[in-house]
């Protein structure tokens, strides 16, 4: 029988693994042609950096071959190196990960020695606990971890991770941000990292309070007794842009009437030639148009009659409705009658 791609990726991993799988499924039908051939060669490239030791720059070439085109032995590599790398956990997680993929492809020996593997790693995951005390926990506080959203339901539990150097956040709003670092040791490790209690943060970093409307500005209205007070300006006389306007409105008025005559002798001119040109019922060509321009001429001669009128007439109305210059105030005494011996006077007051 002929061995796949996915097939002689596992030779070399283990000799024991090889001499009982033979015979693989074919490579997955939702990945290209494409895609397939680089994660082929990032597949092989990643085994050979493996084989030279170099497990840092070997792990990310599994990885990117695993995205472009699944397959269980690209993970059981992967694990393998993670486990070489000193990644633990992650070794750990992957290797389980394999366990399951195998066994959905129905390949059992790779998901036993996955499952193998997980388990035999299991004893020794270092794990980092992160403690948020009474005191520091608050309804909106939030924990991060290597800059990943640490769940409350994770807080205070043992969670199996890289040896190395891992950095914690917390903060909230209105909250001055805490960020402290664990440092893992290395296989077994227990490590553990306690929340502080967080300081209010600075005025200036706190989100701006919404501002209260700004009421209205208060406009002062002249009251009526102060405009009888105050009066027309200087020099102009009241009521005179009122009387202008009636003047015009009156104007335009007459104009329409005008139009309106105009119309109608046009009107009686063309019902004249009409006549002319019709005997009984029957009429000429020229008579029905004569007829026609008759008719519209004496419309257009009701409108301009109609609406010059109004206007003239509305136009009287503002005209005569305009206020005019009160009299000033004063008194004057006239001469009323003279009689032998005896003289009179009218005395006259105006406001």
């Amino acid at each position: 029988m002929l061995m796949t791609a996915r097939g002689r990726r596992l030779q070399g991993l283990l000799p024991a693994l090889m001499m009982t799988v033979l015979v693989l499924p074919a490579t997955a039908s939702g990945q290209s042609a494409s895609d397939q051939a680089a994660a082929e060669a990032l597949f092989k490239q990643g085994r050979d950096l493996m084989a030279d030791g170099q497990y840092a720059i070997a792990c990310p070439k599994f990885v990117e071959s695993q995205r472009l085109d699944p397959a269980p032995g690209t993970l059981l590599n992967l694990a393998t190196c993670y486990e070489k790398n000193g990644q633990i956990a992650s070794a750990w997680v992957t290797f389980k990960e394999a366990a399951a993929a195998a066994r959905q492809a129905d390949q059992p020996e790779r998901a036993r020695m996955a499952r193998d593997k997980a388990a035999e790693i299991e004893p020794n995951l270092p794990t980092l606990t992160i403690v948020v005390p009474a005191a520091a926990d608050r309804p909106d506080l939030q924990v991060r971890r290597d800059g990943v959203l640490v769940g409350r339901p994770e807080w205070g539990t043992p969670i199996p991770v890289d040896p190395g150097a891992h950095v914690v956040e917390a903060g909230g709003p209105g909250l001055r941000t805490w960020q402290g670092a664990a440092a893992v040791p290395g296989a077994s490790a227990k490590t553990s990292i306690e929340v502080p209690v967080l300081e209010p943060a600075p005025a200036a970093q706190r989100p701006a309070e919404p501002k209260p409307p700004t009421p209205a500005a208060a406009v002062a209205l002249p009251s009526p007794t102060s405009e009888r007070v105050a009066g027309p300006p200087m020099g102009a006389a009241p009521g005179s842009g009122q009387r202008a306007a009636g003047w015009i409105v009156g104007g335009v008025g007459l104009a329409g009437v005008a139009a309106g005559a105009i119309f109608g002798g046009v009107a009686l001119s063309n019902n004249g030639a009409a006549s002319s040109g019709c005997v009984q019922a029957v009429c000429s060509s020229s008579a029905y148009d004569s007829i026609r321009t008759a008719k519209l001429a004496a419309t257009a001669s009701d409108v301009g009659f109609a609406v010059g009128g109004a206007l003239v007439l509305t136009g009287v109305v503002v005209t005569l409705a305009a206020p005019r210059r009160q009299p000033t105030a004063g008194l004057a005494l006239s001469p009323a009658w003279f009689g032998p011996g005896t003289a009179g006077g009218l005395l006259r007051a105006s406001f």
